[in-house]
């Protein structure tokens, strides 16, 4: 005779066992996304449009050495203006006697220890919350990419504003390279040498950096910063660029506050 009481509970167990099996199948399958989302996150602001040149330039800098001081911008520059077009892997296997691949590997050095730093995550940590709260009611995406590229900016503007001397001497330095930009470039196998020449020249002559002493100037390299990486595909309207520049002043602050962290690391 069958028991019909043990199929049920036989039935039961069975059920039981699916859904925790479901059920950590869908938390491990969550963790995992958390996982691949955090990872692409890293690899957004890693491979994207790094805007402290300034930065780089003050703490690292080299009197009389244009090439060494190139050097330390290199790396962003083709990264922001020839993507794809020369040889990764040369620009870190360079040799290491050249004044330009010791700029280059101090803008590595430097660039990961800033991720990390007690100045980023004290900034960061500061101004996390409110400034998540201001992208949520602008309707803005990815506020914790906005937040990393902004202290960054807001960072070159506190340099700059208290050295606007050095900034000039920023930009007379690089226009001695010019010369040597081709040499630099064949090293590294680059694939188009107009095309970096065009942007260079470009940058050179906006000289934008001089726009980063005013928030404004601030909030419209964010936006095209966005624009870049495909977060939005248009400008931000007014009512939303005013309420940034009022958030870009308050994070400015908190950047003042903690910048003697980079010092003393």
């Amino acid at each position: 005779m069958i028991d019909f009481g043990v199929l049920d509970l036989q039935a039961t167990n069975i059920t039981s066992v699916n859904i925790t099996q479901v059920v950590l199948v869908a938390t491990i399958l969550k963790q995992f996304k958390c996982l691949k989302v955090y990872i692409w996150h890293l690899s957004i602001i890693s491979d994207i449009c790094e805007v402290n040149f300034f930065s780089h330039y003050y703490f690292d800098k080299q009197e009389n050495n244009p090439i060494h001081n190139f050097g330390l911008l290199t790396p962003d520059l083709l990264r922001n203006f020839t993507p794809n077009q020369y040889n990764k892997k040369k620009l870190n296997e360079l040799n290491s006697d050249s004044d330009w691949h010791i700029g280059i590997q101090k803008h590595f050095s430097r660039d990961n220890n800033f991720h990390k730093s007690a100045f980023f995550n004290s900034v960061y940590n500061d101004c996390h919350a409110e400034s998540k709260r201001v992208f949520q009611n602008l309707e803005i995406p990815r506020f914790w990419f906005g937040l990393h590229v902004w202290i960054e900016m807001l960072l070159d503007k506190v340099l700059i504003q208290k050295n606007p001397s050095e900034l000039i001497q920023f930009y007379s330095e690089l226009e001695l390279v010019d010369k040597q930009l081709d040499s630099l470039l064949i090293q590294i196998d680059h694939l188009n040498f107009t095309e970096f020449r065009m942007r260079f020249a470009r940058f050179m002559e906006s000289q934008y950096l001089f726009h980063y002493q005013e928030h404004s100037g601030i909030i419209y390299g964010l936006n095209r910063v966005f624009i870049q990486v495909k977060a939005l595909n248009q400008e931000w309207s007014n009512f939303q660029k005013d309420a940034l520049i009022e958030l870009s002043m308050k994070i400015e602050t908190r950047v003042q506050n903690h910048l003697k962290l980079i010092t003393t690391e």
